[in-house]
């Protein structure tokens, strides 16, 4: 899915909450515990999708901010009916503003996109909230993850997605990796793709490691490294068993 398709799918996800609103004579209209936390994590993650596409501070995911705190505080605290309506129009937006951009820069962006993990799936691990798993150390490794990737790091690449793999295991109610490679009951196309990261990294990331030194030596390139799909699979059913 495109950059804009995700932005625009955020964007409807907003709209469908402004149906949720609470009336009451009380406390006014509000939201719902469940749907003030969903507002959340679809800013969160449009403001990292916008920083991402059109540089950190621009003017979209500075208003985005500004509207969420100037529309929050009320009895309980949430969004107001008003901001939850200026945040979707900032997102369109955004999406917009990204459209504008020259044809030959959005390629040049792609194809100098220094990021391993996708700012919209790092965005979905960062919102997660659970109270038997603690993500920060994840999403850490996810942030040096694409910081090494970022200066062609390709050794310290393959030894961060080993320790990505060694780290989320349990959530999966396994021991290691291999047990989520082989044994763990999700679908054939998501236990290929583990395997596929299993088999093939552990043994890359492994010679990185381990390999004393030698009278000649070759170094690894990004192709050696690259397991973003695969990586990215991985945190897709993380993010989905979370939820």
């Amino acid at each position: 899915m495109s950059t804009d398709a995700d932005l625009l799918k955020i964007a409807s996800a907003m709209e469908a909450l402004e149906s949720k609103f609470v009336d009451s004579r009380t406390l006014g209209l509000h939201l719902a515990v469940a749907e003030e936390a969903e507002f959340k994590r679809l800013s969160i993650e449009a403001k990292a999708i916008l920083d991402h596409e059109l540089g950190l501070l621009n003017d979209f995911s500075t208003n985005l901010l500004l509207t969420i705190n100037q529309g929050s505080g009320g009895y309980l605290g949430g969004p107001s009916m008003a901001a939850v309506r200026s945040s979707r129009a900032i997102v369109e937006g955004g999406v917009n503003q990204i459209r504008r951009k020259p044809a030959h820069a959005a390629a040049k962006v792609k194809a100098d996109d220094p990021t391993y993990v996708s700012p919209s799936r790092l965005a979905e691990v960062r919102a997660l909230a659970s109270a038997k798993w603690d993500v920060t150390r994840l999403v850490r490794l996810l942030e040096e993850l694409n910081a090494a990737h970022a200066q062609r790091c390709h050794m310290s690449v393959a030894m961060l997605v080993r320790a990505v793999t060694d780290h989320v295991p349990p959530v999966f109610g396994c021991t290691n990796f291999g047990e989520v490679a082989n044994n763990y009951a999700g679908a054939k196309s998501f236990r290929g793709s583990m395997q596929h990261l299993h088999g093939s990294m552990k043994h890359i990331a492994d010679a990185h490691l381990h390999v004393q030194i030698r009278k000649s030596e070759t170094l690894p390139n990004e192709a050696q490294v690259d397991f973003r799909a695969d990586v990215d699979v991985l945190l897709a059913e993380f993010v989905r068993v979370l939820q």
